[in-house]
């Protein structure tokens, strides 16, 4: 993990929005938020579960890349 994952892993975790360039983002970030995402479900963390998601689908958005992620209360 570079220390520029390391730093957005690290805002998101204390509920702060995560600032990078598309290419960071497309390149290593995005997974790291989903692999942050999947542990939260693993030890029933909704409040950063949700904080991810939330983050996921801004920077997909603002990085033009038309993905989205579903809080998982969408799934059912």
């Amino acid at each position: 993990m570079t220390e520029e994952t390391r730093k957005a892993i690290d805002c998101i975790s204390e509920g702060k929005s995560i600032e990078c360039i598309a290419e960071t983002y497309r390149s290593e970030i995005r997974e790291a938020l989903v692999s942050f995402a999947l542990a939260c479900i693993d030890i029933n963390d909704r409040v950063r579960l949700r904080t991810a998601l939330a983050e996921i689908n801004r920077l997909d958005k603002k990085h033009g890349d038309g993905l989205s992620v579903e809080s998982p209360d969408e799934l059912a």
